[in-house]
C-alpha cells in the first residue's frame, strides 16, 4: 500500500511538472507570436493614361529558364502591356481566388504572411500594410483581371520585358517563385542521369586546369562560451584551402585555450583525382580518410591510392541506413561528392535514406540543415558495408602511415575487389596495426552477392578476428529487412570487442491511411558474452505525418539474460504553425518505474533573418531544468549566433561566428559565404560576342549580359556590373552540367555557339570557361504564283537555305500571304532555292531557280531582304 501512495504521489508531482511546463509554453506562445515586425503603411498613386485601342493576344511567358507558358495579354496602342493576373499566378504556383463575381482576387505571394488583394472596383492593390491605386491600371474583360505591368512590378516585385517582335515576354522576380524553386530543388538534389549512368551529351567539355600553386579559400570560426563565477573558453578556427601540385591541398588548425595545442588540432591532406588515368585515379596524402577492420581511434598520417574513379556509377538494388538528428532537420545525402537525395527527419530526428548501391570504392556523406535556416558545416561520412564491381573489372586500394596515438603506431592495408559478373563480386586483402601485439597482420577475404536488385548478401572473414555476414532485404515499395551477424574470435585484440557473436536485425516498413503516412521501425541487437549470458535491447518505432503535424512514437526495451526488462517510451510530437511558428514537445516514460523521467517543450520562430528558439527541458530522474534561449543571425559572410542556457542555477552564454571567402572571383570581387569553403571550387562563365567566330575573347568584344543560366547542382549568379556569371559552392573533381538557351539574350538576333558544357571543377579554385556567342542574319522574301501575269503570293511552300560547302542548313515554309523569313543564318555565303522535289510534284517552276546571298558580320544581325521568287506552272 505504501509503494502505491508513493507512486501516486510520484505521478501527481509528475503532473504538477507538465502543469508548469505547459504554462511556461503558452507564455513564450503569446510572447513570440505577438512578435511581428511591421513596416510603415505606404500608399502609392499610379497615374497611366486610359485604353484607347487595343488587342488581345495569347503571348508566351519565359521564367528564369525553368518554365515556359501560354497566357493572353492586352497590347493597348501605346504599347502597354496588361497581364490576366489569374491566369498568370497559377502558372507561376502562386496562391490566387477569385470572389465577388470575380472583381476581386485574394491570396498570398511569398509566404502565407504576405496577403494581398486585387479589387477592380475600387482599382486598387492591397499587400501586406501598402496600397497601390490607379484608375487605368486594372481592368476587367471578358470576366478576367487584367494587371497593367508597371503595377504588376511596384505590388509584386514581377518585371516584365516585351518583345513584340516574337511576341514573347521574359519575366523575372525579385523573390524566389513556387514553381521556380520546386524545379531548382528538383535539379540540384536530383542527379537523375548520373544514378542510371545515363551522362548527358554536351556541346563542350571543359577538363581540369592544372597549376602547381594557386591560392584559393578560407575558412574561419569563432566561438566562445561563458560559465558565470566561471572560467570562460574560446575556441577559433582557420582552414586554408589551396591548388598545389596539380591536386586539392587543405590545412586547418583549430585551437582551444582550455588545452595544450596538439598535433591532433592540426588537419592537413593533399589529395589528386584523375579519372583518365588507368593505374592510379586517386592519390591522398597527409591525414588520409581510411577503412579498417581493427579499432583505430586516431588519426592516421601517411598515404593512400587506388585505381577507383570518384564519379557515380550505378549498380542494381539499395541498401537503406537510418539515422538520428535534429528534429525536422533536411539531411542530404552525397555519393563520392554527388548529391543523389534528401529526406527530412522526423519530429524525434530519424531519418531513412535508400541508398543506390554504387560501383567501386565508395564514400558517403551526409549533410544537414534545420528548418529555421541553419546549416552544419560538418559532414557525417560513412562506411559501405560492401562492395561491387562490374563484371571483369579489377580495382584495388592501398593505404599506409603511422598513428597520432602518442605511440606512432604503424598502420598499413592493402585490398581488392574483383567482379566475376553481374551478381559476385569477390575481394580480399591484408590489413597491419603493429599496435596488436600478438597478431599484427590481418589478412582478410570477401564475398558480396546480389541474386537480384532487392537482396544483397556480403560476408567476410578476418583471419583471428571475426567472421562477419551482413543480409539486405527490400520488399514491397519501399520496405527492407537488414540482418547482419558477427562471430568474433576469443582473445582477439583488434576491435576491442568484448561479446563473442553480435546479432542486429532492422525491420522497417512505410504506411500511407487516407492523408497520413509515416513508416514503422523494428530493431533487435543481441550481444552474448562467451555463453555467459546476453544483452538484448529491442526498439520499435512508429512515425507519422499529417499536414503540418508530425508524430514519433518509440518504446525501448532492454534485458540482460533473464532479468527483468527495463522499458521506456518516448513521445515527440512537431506542429508546423503560420508566422513560421514551428511547435515541438516530448515526453518520456519509465513504463518498468511507473514514472516519466523526462519531458521538453520547443517553439521557434523565424523573423526576417533572424531565428529564435526558446526550449525548456525537465529531466526528472537527475532533478534537471535545462532553459535554452538561441538566436541566430545569417549575414551574407557570415553566420552568428548567441545563446543563454540555464541549467540548475548555472547560467552559460556562448557566441560564435563562422564563414569562408573564395577568392579568384575575377575583378577584385571576393566571394564571401556562411559555409564551409575548402574542398570546393567555383565556375567564372564569360559570355562574349565572338564576331570573329575564334571561339577566344579577344579584345574589343563585347560581353553579354545574360538573363538566366541553369546549372546542375549549383545556382548561377549573375553579375550586372561586368556580365560574369559566377557559380560557387561546388565540389572539386566533379563534371557539372551548364545550359544555356538563346531566350536568355537580350538581342534576337544573337545565338549560343555552344548550348551545353559539361565542366570539371578544380579544387580550391575558380575556373573560367568563355561563352562565344554569334550574331546571325536573316533571310526574308515573297513567294508568288503567276496566274496569267496575275501575281499572288502562294502559302507551304519549302524554301531552303544551303552554305557555301553544298550542306543544306535550313529550311522554313512561306506563309498564306507568301511571305517566309528565316532567322539564324552565321555571316558567310549561302543559296536560297525552292525545294525540287516540291516543285516536281505540283508540276510548277520557279524564277529564279536559286539566288546567292551574303550574311555580314553585324552586332546586331545582318538582314537580307527582298528574296523573291514566282512560280509557274510547266505547260505540258
Amino acid at each position: 500500500m505504501s509503494v502505491n501512495k508513493l507512486n501516486t504521489a510520484k505521478f501527481l508531482k509528475c503532473i504538477s511538472d507538465i502543469h508548469r511546463s505547459i504554462g511556461l509554453l503558452i507564455l513564450i506562445f503569446i510572447i513570440f507570436s505577438s512578435i511581428n515586425v511591421k513596416a510603415a503603411d505606404l500608399e502609392i498613386e499610379v497615374s497611366l493614361p486610359p485604353i484607347i485601342t487595343y488587342d488581345e493576344v495569347p503571348i508566351e511567358f519565359e521564367v528564369s529558364g525553368y518554365l515556359r507558358f501560354e497566357t493572353d495579354v492586352i497590347i493597348t496602342e501605346s504599347n502597354r502591356v496588361y497581364i490576366n493576373i489569374e491566369d498568370l499566378f497559377k502558372n507561376l504556383g502562386i496562391s490566387c481566388v477569385a470572389e465577388n463575381d470575380g472583381n476581386q482576387l485574394f491570396g498570398f505571394i511569398e509566404n502565407e504572411n504576405k496577403k494581398y488583394s486585387i479589387d477592380v472596383i475600387t482599382s486598387q492593390v492591397i499587400i501586406e500594410n501598402n496600397t497601390i491605386k490607379s484608375k487605368n491600371g486594372i481592368i476587367k474583360e471578358l470576366g478576367a483581371i487584367y494587371l497593367e505591368s508597371t503595377i504588376l512590378a511596384k505590388a509584386f516585385g514581377i518585371t516584365i520585358i516585351y518583345n513584340a517582335r516574337s511576341l514573347s515576354i521574359k519575366l523575372a522576380a525579385n523573390f524566389e517563385l513556387p514553381f521556380v524553386k520546386q524545379m531548382r530543388l528538383e535539379q540540384m538534389r536530383q542527379n537523375v542521369a548520373k544514378l542510371q549512368d545515363r551522362e548527358i551529351v554536351a556541346d563542350t567539355v571543359v577538363k581540369r586546369d592544372y597549376h602547381l600553386f594557386k591560392f584559393g579559400m578560407i575558412d574561419w570560426s569563432i566561438n566562445s562560451s561563458q560559465t558565470i563565477n566561471e572560467r570562460s573558453s574560446n575556441r577559433l578556427g582557420l582552414g586554408v584551402g589551396t591548388e598545389l601540385l596539380y591536386g586539392q591541398a587543405n590545412v586547418s588548425l583549430y585551437y582551444d585555450d582550455r588545452y595544450k595545442f596538439l598535433n591532433r588540432n592540426l588537419l592537413y591532406d593533399w589529395r589528386w583525382v584523375n579519372n583518365d588515368k588507368n593505374i592510379i585515379k586517386q592519390a591522398q596524402l597527409g591525414k588520409i580518410s581510411y577503412q579498417s577492420i581493427a579499432f583505430i581511434g586516431s588519426p592516421v598520417v601517411g598515404a593512400a591510392i587506388n585505381n577507383s574513379p570518384n564519379t557515380v556509377r550505378k549498380a542494381n538494388g539499395f541498401y537503406t541506413i537510418n539515422e538520428y538528428t535534429e528534429p525536422n532537420w533536411t539531411v542530404e545525402l552525397y555519393i563520392n561528392d554527388v548529391l543523389v537525395d534528401y529526406t527530412e527527419a522526423d519530429a524525434s530526428g530519424l531519418f531513412v535514406f535508400k541508398v543506390p548501391i554504387v560501383y567501386g570504392y565508395t564514400t558517403i556523406k551526409l549533410k544537414f540543415y534545420g528548418p529555421l535556416g541553419e546549416e552544419r558545416s560538418d559532414e557525417r561520412s560513412m562506411n559501405v558495408p560492401f562492395t561491387f564491381m562490374p563484371a571483369k573489372t579489377f580495382e584495388y586500394s592501398v593505404s599506409g602511415g603511422f598513428l597520432e596515438d602518442g605511440e606512432k603506431s604503424r598502420f598499413g592495408r592493402g585490398d581488392f575487389d574483383y567482379g566475376v559478373n553481374r551478381y559476385i563480386t569477390v575481394g580480399g586483402g591484408v590489413e597491419y596495426l603493429s599496435s596488436i601485439i600478438n597478431s599484427p597482420f590481418i589478412p582478410f577475404a570477401k564475398a558480396a552477392f546480389q541474386p537480384f536488385s532487392k537482396l544483397v548478401f556480403n560476408v567476410e572473414y578476418a583471419y583471428d578476428v571475426r567472421m562477419q555476414g551482413l543480409l539486405s532485404y527490400n520488399f514491397g515499395r519501399s520496405a527492407f529487412l537488414q540482418i547482419d551477424y558477427a562471430n568474433y574470435v576469443e582473445g582477439q585484440l583488434a576491435t576491442r570487442f568484448n561479446a563473442n557473436e553480435e546479432l542486429k536485425v532492422r525491420l522497417t516498413a512505410p504506411f500511407r491511411m487516407n492523408r497520413v503516412s509515416g513508416f514503422a521501425k523494428l530493431n533487435f541487437n543481441q550481444l552474448v558474452y562467451d555463453n555467459a549470458f546476453n544483452f538484448n535491447q529491442f526498439d520499435a518505432v512508429l512515425s507519422g505525418y499529417y499536414k503540418n503535424f508530425n508524430a514519433n512514437l518509440s518504446t525501448l526495451v532492454n534485458w540482460v539474460g533473464k532479468n527483468d526488462p527495463y522499458i521506456t517510451t518516448k513521445l515527440s510530437l512537431s506542429y508546423r504553425m503560420r508566422k513560421g511558428l514551428v511547435l515541438r514537445s516530448m515526453a518520456e516514460y519509465n513504463i518498468s518505474d511507473s514514472e516519466f523521467s523526462r519531458y521538453s517543450v520547443e517553439l521557434e520562430k523565424r523573423v526576417a533573418k533572424a531565428d529564435f528558439s526558446v526550449s525548456y527541458e525537465r529531466n526528472i530522474a537527475f532533478k534537471v531544468d535545462i532553459v535554452s534561449v538561441n538566436f541566430r543571425y545569417d549575414l551574407p559572410f557570415a553566420r552568428t549566433g548567441v545563446s543563454a542556457n540555464y541549467i540548475n542555477s548555472r547560467i552559460i552564454l556562448s557566441e560564435s561566428a563562422r564563414g569562408s571567402l573564395m577568392f579568384g572571383g575575377d575583378n577584385g570581387v571576393i566571394k564571401t559565404g556562411n559555409n564551409s569553403a575548402l574542398s570546393k571550387g567555383g565556375i567564372l562563365l564569360y559570355p562574349f560576342l565572338d564576331l570573329n567566330q575564334n571561339d577566344s575573347f579577344d579584345k574589343g568584344e563585347q560581353m553579354v549580359l545574360l538573363s538566366n543560366v541553369r546549372v546542375s547542382g549549383g545556382r548561377a549568379i549573375i553579375s550586372e556590373k561586368d556580365s560574369i556569371v559566377r557559380v560557387s559552392d561546388l565540389n572539386a573533381f566533379v563534371d557539372y552540367n551548364v545550359e544555356f538557351s538563346n531566350y536568355d539574350l537580350e538581342n534576337i538576333g544573337w545565338r549560343f555557339k555552344n548550348k551545353t558544357y559539361q565542366i570539371l571543377v578544380d579544387p580550391n579554385q575558380y575556373k573560367r570557361v568563355d561563352v562565344p556567342i554569334i550574331s546571325v542574319g536573316e533571310v526574308s522574301g515573297m513567294v508568288y504564283m503567276n496566274n496569267n501575269n496575275n501575281l499572288n503570293g502562294i502559302g507551304r511552300v519549302t524554301i531552303q537555305i544551303w552554305d557555301k560547302k553544298g550542306d543544306k542548313v535550313a529550311e522554313t515554309l512561306s506563309e498564306r500571304d507568301g511571305y517566309y523569313s528565316y532567322l539564324g543564318l552565321k555571316p558567310g555565303d549561302y543559296i536560297i532555292r525552292v525545294d525540287e522535289e516540291q516543285l516536281a510534284n505540283l508540276n510548277y517552276q520557279s524564277a529564279p531557280l536559286v539566288k546567292n546571298i551574303s550574311v555580314k558580320v553585324s552586332v546586331d544581325g545582318d538582314i537580307v531582304e527582298g528574296v523573291d521568287f514566282i512560280l509557274t506552272n510547266i505547260k505540258d
